[in-house]
């Protein structure tokens, strides 16, 4: 998946299941997500059941941090970057 793919999964996962429906359109890529209160450590916790079950991914513990839920685009590029490298794993096998 591309970065922008990763990004409109997340945005539609997220506005879904954590904001009301009047809210959802307002959710964009670079909404600030903790400061807005949109995740808290429950919902990062929901997130990253979604990123390990739909999108394939695992994100370790260490990544677990404001800087890296900061927004949706933040969030779609550390796991590009975790596809890329779970890839070139892949391929080195």
């Amino acid at each position: 998946m591309t970065e922008e793919e990763y990004a409109a999964a997340l945005v539609t996962f997220i506005g879904e299941e954590f904001l009301p429906s009047e809210q959802q359109e307002e959710l964009t890529d670079t909404t600030p997500l903790m400061e807005s209160g949109i995740l808290d450590s429950l919902r990062v916790a929901l997130l990253l059941g979604h990123i390990r079950d739909e999108l394939h991914l695992y994100v370790s513990p260490a990544k677990i941090d404001a800087h890296h839920f900061k927004d949706v685009r933040t969030i779609a590029g550390m796991l590009h970057e975790l596809s890329t490298e779970s890839e070139l794993e892949e391929k080195s096998a």
